[in-house]
């Protein structure tokens, strides 16, 4: 699969040049089912989401009932219609990316993978998150920063929460992400989710910005 996806990748580069920020140059649908989208920058990424139209209440009129009032409805319907809100839309795991869920509990980037490690609820109804950190690079870390994606049971996002996954002690060396080494983040305590909601523990990760030392 890796192969396949830097073949693509290769390929996308030589009809693209690199712009300041990675953008999405193709989509490719792997054996699996899975969908992965292949930035110019080199990377790639699932395609986990899928939008959603939800309708907004329809806003009820009451119009005095006069022979003046009859002559202004026309006008009335022109004016409900041109501020009616727009559908609002929400963000839904794609039934593949259900399916496989296993794959978006971990990301990579820079030579280090983040991984989720265990949940856990407290007495208050938080959810607590601990994760794995594993680095390959030669880079010695002090900050690393993820995005949490939360979702129900039913694919629909519930929150998305951004935490520290691993911050260095101040001028204390051997607390850097080195090479080689493998850690366990704190526990990240998270409110606002229904337990009876989250019993498939759907999750996708994305990391951030990566501080080092040398």
């Amino acid at each position: 699969m890796y192969k396949a996806l830097r073949t693509y990748a290769s390929i996308a580069l030589l009809i693209c040049s690199i712009p300041a920020f990675a953008a999405e140059v193709t989509r490719v649908t792997l054996e699996n089912g899975a969908t992965v989208k292949l930035n110019d920058d080199f990377t790639w990424e699932y395609v986990i989401l899928e939008s959603q139209a939800k309708p907004d209440a329809a806003v009820p009129v009451t119009l005095p009932a006069t022979v003046a009032a009859a002559s202004t409805v026309e006008n009335t319907a022109a004016i409900i219609t041109e501020n009616a809100p727009t559908a609002a839309t929400k963000e839904t795991l794609t039934s593949s990316a259900i399916a496989q869920s296993a794959l978006l509990k971990s990301t990579a980037k820079s030579g280090v993978k983040v991984s989720f490690a265990n949940s856990q609820w407290d007495d208050d109804g938080r959810l607590g998150l601990t994760f794995e950190l594993s680095s390959n690079s030669t880079e010695h870390y002090v900050l690393i920063e993820l995005e949490i994606s939360l979702f129900a049971d039913s694919g629909t996002l519930i929150k998305k929460e951004n935490v520290k996954a691993w911050q260095a002690i101040f001028r204390m060396p051997d607390s850097y992400l080195r090479k080689g080494q493998t850690r366990d983040s704190r526990v990240f305590w998270i409110e606002g989710i229904d337990k009876a909601q989250w019993t498939k523990q759907l999750m996708s990760l994305k990391m951030g910005e990566m501080d080092s030392r040398m």
